[in-house]
């Protein structure tokens, strides 16, 4: 009895021992699972000032989108972002105020559901293992357009470029999918509701689709598409073309180079077409200063994006100085010109066909 009593009290210790062993196993996996997959939190107050010579009444920039207002202080932008990366699963939420949301997210884009309006980003993220292992993402998303972003601390210039601003959209909701088939080269399919909505407004479903090219660290080629019926009730097309060529010409020097051309169907004019291009370098003089330029040329060939048939130009110059690794601030001289006389003058009437700027920005990121 006394043996059967102690193999019993053996046995009972032994299992605890092994179902204790069992757990810390299971928790330390859970741990470096975790440790692998965090969570992080970060984010950007950005803000500037800048000054029109032309001294608007309206004080408003001519053709441009998220440094608009002129003779005053602008919150740009104030984003937090959390995100935790697919392994398989993830998510990111890109929670942003200012300016940049008033324009991104205007009332007509988000409908009725004005809690949308501060959303610049909130997708899911699933990794499918298939192959090299396939990306799905899902939900509100910035668009795969462009040679920039709306964040202007990931830009070389503070400003956007004509053609961020007047040729591609700025977000979707929908779905995409994106596989590398190999180290050089990769592709992306994306469904959308459509062009800088969140409720579709028509029958059709807007297309995408990314190629990625990089032969080498130096040079890497980009070719997005976009198209689909984009206004009320239509089923007149949209199509836009974006290309995109990144070299690193030294490791001081980059350069970059986008070119657009985008078409609609049946519009008033028949066909209305946009194409522009732009050019677009930064040396970096120290690890903390840099200087960069941008030319850009823009045909609104019907007038059907800036709301005038006309040939826009712009030259940017900017100068970046790093404070602390964390706040960046960039002087930024800027000439826009056109063919026609479009942009506002001090009595408040459209009579001159050049703007001169001189703005300063500054962004802090954690």
């Amino acid at each position: 009895m006394s043996y059967v009593k102690n193999t019993l009290i053996r046995s009972f210790f032994i299992s605890l021992l092994a179902l204790i062993v069992n757990s810390n196993l299971t928790a330390q996996t859970k741990d470096t699972a975790a440790a692998a997959n965090p969570l992080t939190i970060t984010g950007m107050v950005d803000v500037n000032f800048n000054k029109n010579f032309n001294n608007p009444v309206s004080h408003i920039n001519g053709y441009r989108n998220f440094d608009l207002y002129e003779n005053q202080f602008n919150l740009n932008e104030a984003r937090v972002t959390v995100q935790k990366n697919a392994a398989p699963v993830g998510f990111r939420v890109d929670l942003a105020y200012g300016q940049t949301m008033d324009i991104v997210n205007s009332d007509a884009s988000i409908g009725t559901q004005k809690s949308l309006k501060n959303i610049e980003q909130a997708y899911l993220t699933a990794v499918i293992p298939v192959g090299n292992g396939l990306t799905v993402n899902a939900g509100k998303m910035v668009t795969h357009m462009g040679g920039e972003v709306i964040e202007s601390i990931s830009n070389i210039n503070y400003s956007r470029s004509i053609l961020f601003a007047y040729a591609i959209p700025y977000f979707h909701m929908g779905v995409c999918a994106s596989y590398p088939f190999s180290p050089q080269f990769s592709a992306t399919l994306y469904i959308y509701n459509g062009w800088n909505n969140m409720v579709e407004n028509n029958t059709d479903k807007t297309l995408g689709a990314e190629i990625t090219w990089a032969p080498s660290s130096a040079f890497t080629f980009i070719q997005n598409y976009i198209g689909g019926a984009e206004e009320n009730n239509s089923t007149n097309k949209r199509h836009v073309f974006d290309s995109i060529f990144n070299i690193q010409a030294t490791d001081a020097l980059f350069v970059t180079v986008n070119a657009d051309y985008g078409q609609e169907s049946n519009t008033a004019a028949g066909l209305a077409v946009w194409k522009g291009i732009a050019l677009t370098g930064k040396y970096t003089i120290t690890d903390v200063s840099a200087v960069a330029a941008r030319g850009e040329y823009y045909y609104d060939q019907n007038g059907f994006t800036t709301g005038t048939a006309q040939a826009l130009k712009e030259i940017t110059l900017t100068y970046e100085y790093k404070f602390g690794g964390s706040l960046v601030t960039r002087l930024e001289y800027r000439r826009d010109f056109s063919d026609m006389n479009t942009f506002e003058d001090d009595m408040g009437t459209f009579t001159k066909n050049n703007q001169n700027t001189l703005l300063i920005g500054s962004v802090y990121s954690f």
